[in-house]
């Protein structure tokens, strides 16, 4: 699949450059879901090549190359420089540039939690979420990661009590704007029930665990074997907190 992609990216004609630039982008993320490390290089270069040309293309397309950039630079420094500047050239955010500008500042963000630059990751994450929310795309399906990654990383910093505000904010804007029958909110409540098991609350934590598999028995109930590996996850979190509990605490 990866190389009929590939040839895709070579043989495709540049008559249509806007379409093209819109392939190229929307292909990256798919590849580096994958580490296809060959493909993401070859979209970098095609990318390069074309925005050199300063008629194709707009300001949010060159932040995101280089958002693209940093995503696949191994030096974090340099990464986080690159994130920098694609920030930087969004001299304004408005509703057409709002979700990148967001999803800048979250790259960011993890950038610094990795460097162990923990203040810098947190100011990083909280400005992409006011971005989010301002703009009123909280409920967005790519949204919902990154408010979800900033709660877990509220809870290694030992804010329990504000990650898990933060997550129920979050799980209901997904009960508001879709439905609690959906991946978003299930994984948002084992994000929660993740937390509350680590900071000690075993009963909200079973809880929150017991809501998410009762959602996965409704969206899996043709695929047994996906209801009993996420029963088996949730197992596995119990085991790392140090909490050897049977089955019988989840649906059946």
């Amino acid at each position: 699949m990866f190389q009929t992609i590939e040839n895709s990216i070579n043989l495709l004609k540049n008559d249509d450059m806007e379409r093209y630039l819109r392939f190229l982008e929307d292909v990256f993320p798919y590849m580096e879901k994958y580490q296809y490390t060959s493909g993401l290089e070859l979209i970098l270069k095609k990318l390069t090549e074309l925005l050199e040309d300063k008629t194709v293309g707009t300001t949010s397309d060159r932040a995101l190359l280089l958002d693209y950039r940093a995503s696949c630079e191994n030096k974090p420094e340099k990464a986080i420089k690159l994130e920098k500047e694609a920030i930087e050239m969004l001299t304004e955010i408005t509703d057409d540039n709002a979700h990148l500008a967001a999803n800048l500042y979250a790259n960011l963000g993890s950038l610094y939690r990795k460097t162990g630059k923990m203040q810098l990751a947190k100011q990083s994450m909280e400005q992409g979420i006011w971005i989010l929310k301002k703009f009123g795309l909280e409920y967005y399906h790519d949204s919902i990661p990154q408010i979800t990654n900033y709660g877990v990383f509220l809870a290694e910093m030992g804010e329990f009590k504000l990650a898990l505000s933060v997550l129920q904010e979050l799980a209901n804007v997904i009960r508001m704007y879709n439905s609690e029958i959906t991946m978003d909110y299930a994984m948002v409540q084992e994000a929660m029930g993740s937390i509350c098991l680590f900071s000690g609350n075993v009963s909200d934590g079973t809880m929150h665990f017991k809501k998410a598999i009762a959602i996965y028995e409704v969206l899996f109930e043709l695929e047994p074997e996906m209801i009993e590996a996420k029963k088996q996850e949730v197992m596995e979190i119990y085991k790392e907190a140090g909490l050897y509990i049977g089955k019988n605490l989840l649906p059946t």
